[in-house]
């Protein structure tokens, strides 16, 4: 039934996009409203616009139309239909220039079109929504959910959903929140606890969690914020005062009920986008632009110790991901063949003449570049760490996994603030730092990270 409801919103908007241009084509080119326009065949207006429909199926299918949303108020419908509305006639008007940039498709039909649209999709999902929750109201299209906690906010959630079928929440059970509740409104017995949530998860397909503890307790948050939102499961919740001022939720509604939604990733779709092919525009540029240095760097690494030009070690990326990261060699060969995973000291003996060099300027990290291009890493993001490691770190820092919600990166906010890590102590501070650049990732800060790297990278003074 789901698959049923995407398709019948996919057809609504192709109806609403047709419209759209052929009725802007036709004021444009029949009516005569504009003089000195010559007219155009009617089949070529058709044409035109049933092509139009794959290009707008495309940037609405990017920008997550295609989700089911029925529980969403009418105001954010709206920005749902105007965001990518804006993109796709951004994405336009940037194809027209590149292709004839001597080409006016002139400035009141533009509008005309970009009016249109705006109205025929915001009446076309408004059709999509209304059957979905149609739909959601015969117990067509539900989404399982568990309600965390069994105090008086799990009862107050639970009744509005209930005199509200339409919004599809089918309440499968509840799960007993970490801390004792006094007087729990909920007489239900619970499904289990907070460590069961993915087993249960899994045994009844859930696919929203409702929470209603107070967040007053971290570790409760992000206890239920990392293995639920890594698996694909909505995290929604009552929110406090302290969700509010601290930043770790975003508003959402259930057809306008204040909830807030968990969600790791601040980035919006044409961010990742422009992130991405940053990455790549970057990497390419320093592989191919340095490449006669590396080529230097590679000679005296060989020259100045035994052993080959680059190091490759397992570290752990997005999702808890392995993979293997490519570094020039900056320690002796076989350096842990005795020891194992241990931290670098500060003079740590194993470290080469060059390789001082190296990781001072930390030019040893370039290789990475490699990295990002296979996918595995970006440009900027919290350093990934040994498997070895973060086992290690989990035990004395629970809250260690929301590390792992992006992609680590070749530097970062902890990297151009902080040196190399030497000891726990040091993952302590290098952590507080990771979790304010996932808390306020933005494309600025990006900027402003990789000026600095620049800038380390020149004074060749560490991350000082």
């Amino acid at each position: 039934m789901k698959n049923f409801s995407t398709l019948i919103g996919m057809l609504f908007d192709a109806i609403a996009v047709y419209l759209a241009l052929y009725l802007s084509a036709y004021v444009k080119f029949s009516l005569g409203v504009f003089p000195g326009t010559s007219p155009v065949s009617t089949h070529i207006i058709v044409y035109g616009s049933l092509a139009s429909i794959v290009y707008w199926w495309i940037i609405f299918a990017l920008t997550g139309a295609y989700r089911l949303h029925w529980d969403r108020s009418w105001a954010d419908e709206i920005r749902m239909v105007f965001k990518p509305v804006v993109a796709g006639f951004v994405i336009l008007s940037l194809f027209s220039f590149l292709v004839t940039p001597q080409a006016s498709i002139g400035r009141w039909i533009f509008f005309v079109y970009f009016f249109l649209m705006n109205l025929f999709v915001y009446t076309a999902r408004s059709f999509s929504r209304l059957l979905e929750r149609r739909l959601a109201k015969k117990s067509l299209l539900r989404r399982n959910v568990l309600v965390i906690g069994l105090g008086k906010s799990a009862k107050e959630l639970v009744d509005y959903l209930a005199i509200n079928p339409s919004l599809g929440y089918n309440v499968i059970g509840f799960v007993n929140p970490p801390h004792p509740v006094d007087n729990p409104a909920i007489t239900e017995p619970p499904l289990g606890g907070i460590n069961d949530i993915c087993s249960i998860a899994a045994e009844y397909g859930i696919t929203d969690l409702l929470v209603t503890i107070a967040s007053n307790f971290h570790d409760d948050i992000l206890s239920l914020l990392l293995p639920a939102v890594q698996s694909g499961i909505r995290v929604k919740l009552v929110p406090d005062l302290f969700d509010v001022v601290a930043g770790h939720v975003h508003n959402t509604q259930i057809l306008g009920q204040p909830l807030m939604e968990l969600v790791p990733d601040r980035l919006s779709f044409w961010e990742k986008l422009v992130k991405t092919t940053g990455d790549y525009v970057i990497s390419l540029l320093v592989i191919f632009l340095g490449l006669p240095l590396w080529l230097i760097v590679s000679l005296l690494i060989v020259i100045d110790s035994r052993g080959g030009v680059f190091y490759r070690q397992k570290r752990t990326g997005k999702g808890g991901r392995v993979y293997r990261i490519f570094k020039f060699r900056s320690m002796v060969a076989d350096a842990e063949k005795g020891t194992g995973a241990v931290w670098a000291g500060k003079d740590d003996t194993r470290v080469t003449r060059i390789g001082r060099l190296l990781r001072k300027t930390r030019i040893d990290e370039v290789p990475q570049f490699l990295n990002v291009l296979a996918g595995d890493m970006a440009v900027v993001g919290p350093r990934p760490e040994r498997p070895e490691i973060i086992e290690e770190l989990r035990t004395i820092y629970p809250f260690y996994d929301k590390r792992l919600t992006v992609k680590p990166g070749i530097t970062g906010w902890a990297q151009v603030n902080l040196e190399y890590d030497t000891s726990i102590e040091d993952v302590s501070k290098k952590l507080t730092h990771d979790f304010q650049y996932i808390e306020n990732q933005s494309l600025f800060l990006d900027l402003e990270i990789l000026a600095r790297t620049v800038l380390v990278v020149l004074t060749a003074k560490g991350a000082h």
